[in-house]
């Protein structure tokens, strides 16, 4: 093979192939370039399938290195994160990454730098020996160099200001959380000062992924950046790249950024801590052109939990709305599963090998860094794609073919229920466990109209309320197909309580997508999902227990499916009844509340036989919680709502 940098890039990790007789030429942007031209020949089985430029600069996995509490701490042990030492995965993991041609690894942690530097200055600020510190160093630049092997930069997450549980006590602060600073005082000043300036010295290839909020008082975020965060990196003398996150973020400091730092990033989340749907938070818009590029962060999804998910379909459609906008520069993705990451909530028979998370969810990442590199595709190549991947990993072309078509018609389930209420969003409310999502007066008081926008406010400061996107476009045409829709005013689907009032005054919602046909197509489409994956099961393949857990997920599905229609088929009857006063809208209320807690119980029962949890997160609120908490609690409230009513 011979080699040519070639200035017809824009990239340094653009690359073409060229057949040279019986060998290739490869021209290349860059080292980069050759790496990927290189790997893009010695694979069997293209992940990305795309050669020249990238659409996207920054492309990227995240994986959490957060402890199980609200004080932002990374302790850093083999007892607490033993992956972290686990070099023959890291391996095998970075490998997957660079198949995907990902080149960003966002360690996602809250005070990870005492336990990874040497800071005399500062013996107390962490538990842990010289030796296991010294330990921890070694590894983590054992790991920026293995990352810088594969074109991969680390971006070392953090809050501010937060210092680590053992110096707060060492310091004797006292308080609800003693490891936050609201207001910075000269020592949290120098000792940030001081660890990041070791940071930049200590390890090569990384860079910051950097939250203003969370303790950092609004009115200190510029003068604390500045002075501090900026400073400091522009002393290091490497211009390391840094991504400041859109969460607490102070207005008036953002204004100021264009002109305290050059090599800086804006990020926000793609719809919060949810993927809602493929279309992204309004609230981007206000980042364009004004630093250096933009990230989206599709983090943690909590609507595409415990279940297994990775739909060509929706990821295509979203990350071709993120190119469309024209103002992205680049995303990372959290795996579906990351509090727990490289495990699984997954219960595995006796005597099996646990799942490993980036096998069992190994399409997300892989389809993520197929999109990053090249947006738009064929839809029908896509399906061939997908459809191949899979029959090569079970053996069977045919299970392909109908796993493929599961992934896309699960996908935009559990996002497309959050998506109808649009209650509240968080990585530890999962759809999946409708915790805050299907109260009944939350429904009809949280949507009003199509004609509400975004709620106003910083992000993070709007109490976790959330507002509705357009519907996926696979839903949209199925939904189409099944109610006879010709015409389209909007791609949301109708609130409950408009719903209701359009009906009771007689207006007419033929070109609208309507809540209850809405959530009886979710139900259609888990029951047919299920109906596929029997199918793949009976089928000759490999992993026959892999192939069942596709059964039990839509089982799953179809039993949410059921718990959120019966729960919004509540509310439109609430909201009936006291439009109309209707009694047959009363006695149809009680059926609902009953069938809703008799319907949730089976799905505790149910999920309880194959997951842990329904989600990774620690604080996550369980199934059982949400049963007796919530779902029995707003029976109790809604039935005492209609005793009241009906003696009235």
């Amino acid at each position: 093979m011979s080699i040519s940098y070639s200035g017809e890039f824009e990239s340094e990790e653009g690359f073409k192939l060229e057949r040279d007789g019986d060998g290739w030429k490869l021209f290349a942007g860059g080292d980069a370039g050759i790496l990927y031209g290189a790997n893009e020949l010695a694979s069997l089985h293209s992940v990305v399938e795309a050669e020249g430029d990238p659409d996207f600069e920054i492309r990227g996995a995240v994986l959490m290195m957060l402890s199980q509490s609200w004080d932002y701490q990374s302790e850093l042990h083999p007892d607490i994160f033993p992956w972290f030492y686990d070099q023959e995965l890291w391996v095998d993991y970075l490998d997957y990454l660079l198949s995907a041609r990902l080149n960003t690894l966002v360690l996602w942690s809250g005070h990870l730098f005492p336990h990874i530097l040497d800071l005399p200055e500062y013996p107390n600020a962490s538990r842990f020996t010289k030796e296991q510190i010294h330990e921890n160093q070694e590894q983590f630049r054992w790991l920026s160099m293995e990352c810088e092997k594969r074109n991969i930069t680390i971006l070392t997450h953090f809050y501010n200001i937060h210092v680590s549980d053992d110096l707060a006590k060492a310091m004797g602060r006292e308080g609800e959380h003693p490891t936050r600073y609201e207001v910075p005082d000269q020592f949290v000043t120098d000792y940030y000062r001081t660890l990041l300036r070791r940071y930049f010295e200590t390890f090569p290839n990384v860079g910051l992924y950097i939250c203003p909020g969370e303790s950092l008082a609004l009115e200190k975020q510029q003068e604390w950046f500045e002075s501090v965060i900026f400073k400091t990196a522009l002393e290091s003398g490497k211009n390391p790249k840094l991504i400041i996150r859109d969460w607490s973020l102070d207005p008036d400091f953002q204004a100021a950024l264009p002109k305290l730092y050059d090599n800086l990033y804006s990020e926000l989340k793609h719809n919060d801590e949810t993927i809602t749907s493929p279309w992204p938070d309004q609230r981007h818009e206000k980042w364009r052109g004004v630093l250096k590029g933009h990230i989206v962060n599709l983090h943690d999804p909590a609507d595409a939990v415990p279940y297994r998910v990775g739909s060509p379909k929706l990821f295509s459609e979203m990350v071709g709305h993120w190119k469309d906008a024209g103002m992205f520069m680049g995303s990372w993705f959290y795996p579906p599963q990351a509090w727990v990451w490289p495990e699984t909530v997954d219960i595995v028979n006796d005597g099996d090998a646990s799942l490993l998370a980036y096998e069992r969810d190994e399409l997300w990442h892989l389809l993520e860094g197929r999109y990053l590199w090249k947006a738009h595709r064929d839809e029908g190549e896509e399906e061939r794609w997908a459809a191949d991947w899979l029959g090569r990993k079970f053996d069977n072309p045919e299970i392909g073919g109908l796993l493929r078509e599961w992934y896309d018609l699960t996908g935009p389930i559990l996002p497309g229920l959050q998506n109808m209420t649009a209650v509240r969003f968080g990585n530890f409310f999962p759809a999946s466990i409708a915790r805050v999502q299907t109260d009944v007066d939350e429904i009809l008081g949280s949507r009003l109209s199509l004609d509400e926008g975004p709620i106003e406010g910083a992000t993070g400061h709007t109490g976790q309320r959330y507002y509705s996107r357009p519907i996926d476009q696979l839903t949209l045409d199925l939904y189409a197909e099944q109610y006879g829709l010709d015409e389209l005013k909007d791609p949301r689907s109708m609130p409950v309580s408009q719903f209701a009032n359009y009906l009771h005054t007689g207006r007419d919602t033929s070109e609208f997508v309507t809540p209850i046909e809405l959530a009886d197509l979710y139900l259609a489409m888990a029951e047919q999902s299920q109906r596929l994956a029997e199918e793949a099961v009976a089928l000759p393949g490999l992993d026959l227990e892999e192939r069942r857990r596709f059964v039990q997920d839509s089982q799953c599905l179809v039993l949410t499916a059921k718990y959120y229609r019966i729960k919004i088929l509540a509310a439109f009857q609430k909201r009936m009844l006291e439009l109309t006063g209707d009694p047959e809208f009363a006695e149809d209320f009680r059926e609902s509340m009953t069938e809703s807690v008799r319907l949730y119980d089976r799905l505790v029962r149910y999920a309880r036989l194959y997951y842990e949890a329904g989600s990774s997160m620690w604080d996550a609120k369980p199934w059982e919680r949400t049963l007796e908490d919530k779902v029995k609690w707003d029976y109790d409230q809604q039935m005492n709502w209609l005793r009241d009513y009906e003696n009235e």
